[in-house]
């Protein structure tokens, strides 16, 4: 029986630090940035949540360049030997008129060289410090577990907030002027709507499935939230923020609806305000500044009730 030889292949992170990571479940790709996160040897899939040890995650890829790199240096060797045991059958006649020559071009074995993948969304889990990368946008942390939710939803309302600075330069005409304001408005919803949804993906006995744009509908997530958590929005803030935020969904829904006009709906809902039916709601800096401040808040105490 021959000897058995164990053959070591490091497996390097590509330039940005990241080694590739492959769900053996699911088999979605994702990366981590080795040295960042927790000393542990198992990762937690990002998509799917199948957890194992750190070596089950490698990918396709990286175990086909350690199979070359191992046949190769297990092959070589014996090549070479006969490469050698074939020049001694090198002969010629007297006169040179046959000649045998053997000649050796070296391993026919190649090293099935990768490079890991290029992936939408860098994220630092705020609980543990991973640094990892993931296809879409939300996904648990490798590590730790932890939805990455929270992040994205920080970074959308600080994107949000840059952009409503920009209402205020000098040099912005009105009409710009009230599209950045717009925009910030209509943002920042969307993206406490987004966080809402990864959200209820993960934690469906918390929040149902209907009606779909949960949290859009401000009315019906303080329904939701007092039946799963026995808090309304007033509890988890003021009373005042609570009306404030009420209002100020109405004012995106009818930005994003009617051209900001002030219709019957919104004056159901804000009757305080129904001298405006009819009139266009006019935007203000430091009002849309205040809701994304209150908004940030309430998501970040939504998301601290289940993560």
């Amino acid at each position: 029986m021959g000897d058995i030889h164990n053959v070591s292949v490091p497996i390097r992170p590509d330039e940005n630090g990241f080694l590739g990571r492959e769900c053996p479940k699911c088999e979605m790709y994702f990366k981590v940035k080795p040295g960042t996160g927790l000393p542990i040897q198992y990762h937690i899939c990002p998509y799917c949540n199948y957890q194992g040890a750190n070596n089950e995650f490698f990918t396709k890829e990286q175990l086909e360049y350690a199979k070359s790199i191992a046949i190769k240096k297990a092959i070589d060797p014996l090549l070479d030997q006969f490469g050698n045991s074939l020049k001694k059958l090198e002969t010629s006649t007297r006169g040179g008129f046959i000649q045998i020559k053997v000649s050796w071009s070296g391993s026919p074995i190649r090293i099935k060289y990768y490079q890991e993948k290029s992936l939408e969304t860098d994220v630092t889990c705020d609980n543990c410090g991973l640094v990892f990368s993931i296809y879409g946008v939300f996904s648990n942390c490798p590590d730790c577990g932890k939805l990455n939710a929270k992040v994205i939803f920080e970074k959308s309302i600080e994107a949000s907030k840059k952009k409503l600075d920009l209402s205020i330069q000098e040099g912005i005409d009105g009409s710009l002027k009230e599209e950045l304001m717009k925009d910030a408005l209509l943002s920042a919803v969307s993206s406490f709507d987004s966080l809402g949804k990864a959200l209820r993906d993960k934690h469906s006995s918390k929040f149902p499935a209907t009606p779909k744009n949960l949290f859009q509908n401000i009315i019906e997530l303080d329904k939701t939230l007092k039946a799963s958590f026995g808090k309304e929005i007033k509890d988890f803030l003021s009373p005042q923020d609570s009306e404030f935020l009420s209002k100020m969904f109405q004012v995106r829904h009818i930005y994003e609806h009617s051209a900001g006009v002030v219709d019957d709906d919104f004056v159901k809902r804000v009757p305080a305000l129904s001298y405006l039916k009819g009139r266009k709601y006019s935007l203000d800096k430091q009002e849309i500044d205040s809701f994304l401040a209150k908004i940030l808040e309430l998501g970040k105490q939504i998301y601290s009730q289940v993560e």
